[in-house]
């Protein structure tokens, strides 16, 4: 591995699971007058569409990976598809190769807005795509005004950035 850099071996280890990754869910656009702050324009619709982003592992500490949160979610019918992936790279040089064993789609099951903060959770459906201990329940809250997202990864609350 001596010719083999550190990019490039992290994206030969992604490979496998690029498929699987690029058989994931499109997301929808749609609006709600405080969704417009995250890149929405329909006045017809309550969903919002979403795409946040964070470094891993978190600062001091340098990433090498981007945990990436994206998907849409209907207000009024409480429901909506996330996917949650770490890709390789940083946030500033990510790849598209998906980290094998750190994709999943969420199912939305319940979305409501509280004094301007959008608070969504889900559930995991594919059990089989959990880590160790890793709990199936998803939760996030997205404050349009400060463009920040936070939500868990492996039991800890961590804060994301809306692109």
């Amino acid at each position: 591995m001596s010719g083999l850099k550190r990019r490039k071996f992290l994206k030969l280890a992604g490979a496998g699971s690029v498929a699987a990754t690029i058989g994931g869910v499109a997301t929808a656009t749609g609006s709600l007058n405080l969704a417009r702050k995250l890149g929405s324009e329909d006045q017809n619709s309550n969903t919002i569409t979403f795409r946040a982003i964070t470094g891993m592992p978190q600062e001091p500490l340098p990433s090498y990976a981007s945990y990436v949160i994206e998907g849409h979610v209907n207000l009024d019918t409480q429901s909506g598809t996330i996917s949650k992936s770490v890709m390789a790279g940083n946030p500033e040089d990510m790849s598209n190769i998906a980290l094998p064993g750190f994709s999943q789609l969420v199912r939305v099951t319940k979305a409501q807005q509280v004094d301007g903060i959008i608070q969504v959770e889900g559930m995991v459906d594919d059990r089989s795509q959990l880590q160790a201990g890793e709990a199936p329940e998803f939760v996030m809250h997205i404050d349009p005004t400060s463009r920040i997202v936070r939500a868990s990864f492996f039991g800890s609350q961590i804060k994301l950035s809306l692109e």
